[in-house]
Order: structure tokens, then C-alpha cells, then sequence
């Protein structure tokens, strides 16, 4: 987690040459190149709290939720991580899934708000 994706690619490529386990590497190589579309996904994610009436009340329980998504998003996320190692997953999908996951849930909740 501390090398760049450009060492994590070396050594994984090291590894596979010594026919050493490279998941934990192939995953962590992943994350980095991805991570940062998520910043994209929880801005979608947002959107909805932006649109509700502010004079309905409720704020700070709106704030709540939000940050509890937000949250949800980082305890997903390392859960797929780990889930990726105990399984046959592919790195690229592990690292793609809760993205993809709270994308749609952003969708969801866009066309909700949307339609009341």
C-alpha cells in the first residue's frame, strides 16, 4: 500500500516470475489506479442530499447519513479487498466492485429524489 503503482507493477511482475502469490499486489496495484474515479462516485452520491428542500428540516440528520455513506463507502471497500484474497475474484474486479456498487446506489438515489 505504500509503493506507487509503477513499483507495485514491478514487483508483482517480480513475483510471478518466482511463482510467488501476487493477489495481495495485483489488488493493492488495482486500488491505486481506481481509488481516485471514486472521489467521482461520492460526488455522485451527494448530488441527492444537494437537491432536498433544506427548509423541510432534518439537516443534521442528512449530514448523519451522508457521512454514514460515506463511511459505509471505506468499510466496502476494504471488505472487497479482503474478500478478493480469500476468493478466485479478479484484482480488476475487487477493486472496481464497490465503486460500481455505490454508482448505482447513486443512480438510485438520483432518480428517487428526481421523482418526489
Amino acid at each position: 500500500e505504500r509503493m506507487s503503482a509503477n513499483e507495485l507493477a514491478v514487483y508483482t511482475r517480480h513475483l510471478q516470475e518466482n511463482k510467488q502469490g501476487t493477489e495481495r499486489f495485483k489488488i493493492a496495484f488495482w486500488k491505486k489506479l481506481i481509488d481516485p474515479l471514486a472521489i467521482f462516485v461520492l460526488m455522485a452520491l451527494a448530488l441527492p442530499f444537494a437537491y432536498l428542500h433544506t427548509r423541510s428540516g432534518g439537516v443534521s440528520l442528512k449530514i448523519f447519513i451522508g457521512i454514514m455513506i460515506g463511511v459505509s463507502f471505506l468499510l466496502v471497500n476494504t471488505l472487497f479487498s479482503h474478500i478478493g484474497l480469500l476468493s478466485t475474484v479478479p484484482a480488476f474486479v475487487t477493486a472496481m466492485m464497490p465503486s460500481l456498487l455505490f454508482l448505482l446506489l447513486a443512480v438510485g438515489a438520483l432518480y428517487w429524489v428526481e421523482r418526489h
